[in-house]
């Protein structure tokens, strides 16, 4: 794989824990997009329409009118992530992928593309649920983080680039440096993985923290010190001195709770995450959708 780029031997050399990779975006904006569009045909080679694994372009439509369905029976914050894949794939970000990859792919894949490739898929969904898990993994979940990536990219490039001259297009560097993303928790931890999750929260906020444009860098950096330092003030007040917090601010303590209707999942049972309320009543679930789930 790494001989097709032979001008990025040195780099390869270095190792992938000297610059880490930005592993959020390298997974969710460089592999999984161009892999739906191997499935959904958008990316053809010599127009050849009669590839194993594309699916047909009704059933690409059936998936972003499932996807739609879908928003009204979850919580609006997530919602927003289901965008038709079908319709708004070139304004998806690393959110939107991420609930494709670790959520509704599987279902909405499973029965539609054939089993090779569908394994390709959901050998990459389970390396990115362990990986994308803030609180880390231990040394069984690495090796089979490692397992699952090795899987995915020999069989992507066997079964979809498979090696010939014409099908180069599909020789994708990015595929290959998925190898390396396991040494990062090794060397990193778990935050060398979701390390640019937390900065992506605050890029929608730059142009407020910027404010000037003459001297953009020092507002920023004082903008930036001065937020961390109250937020640093309010987490001790109300951790270690909640009362007389209260009393500072005028208001009584309120504890943060979850919406009413949530389930906690411990992580003695399953993943360790909270199941917020449906903003409207079940949904009964029957026919194509009915079908793919028992698939899966």
């Amino acid at each position: 794989m790494r001989a097709a780029y032979p001008h990025l031997e040195h780099l390869w050399s270095m190792g992938p824990t000297v610059a880490p990779y930005d592993t959020m975006h390298l997974v969710l904006l460089n592999v999984v997009p161009p892999l739906w569009k191997r499935f959904a045909g958008l990316k053809l080679v010599n127009t050849n329409k009669d590839e194993t694994y594309i699916t047909p372009k009704a059933t690409v439509s059936l998936i972003g009118r499932e996807l739609r369905r879908a928003r009204r029976t979850v919580p609006l914050a997530q919602a927003r992530t289901l965008k038709s894949i079908d319709v708004h794939l070139k304004s998806f970000k690393a959110a939107h992928c991420m609930h494709f990859i670790l959520c509704s792919g599987e279902v909405l894949l499973a029965g539609r593309v054939s089993t090779a490739f569908y394994n390709i898929f959901m050998a990459l969904s389970r390396a990115c649920r362990l990986l994308f898990r803030p609180r880390g993994v231990t040394k069984a979940e690495i090796d089979a983080i490692d397992g699952d990536i090795k899987y995915c990219v020999s069989n992507y490039y066997a079964k979809i680039y498979r090696g010939t001259v014409e099908r180069l297009p599909l020789c994708l560097s990015t595929i290959a440096s998925l190898l390396d993303v396991v040494p990062l928790p090794w060397a990193c931890g778990p935050a060398g993985v979701v390390r640019q999750f937390a900065m992506e929260r605050k890029s929608g906020a730059l142009g407020k923290l910027i404010g000037s444009q003459s001297s953009p860098h020092a507002n920023l950096t004082k903008s930036v010190t001065r937020q961390c330092k109250a937020d640093l003030i309010t987490s001790f007040g109300e951790t270690y001195l909640p009362i007389e917090w209260a009393d500072t601010k005028g208001k009584p303590p309120t504890p943060a709770e979850l919406p009413a209707g949530s389930l906690t999942v411990p992580q003695s049972i399953g993943p360790d995450c909270v199941l917020l309320p449906l903003r409207s009543a079940p949904a009964a679930i029957i026919g194509a959708e009915l079908a793919g789930m028992r698939a899966v």
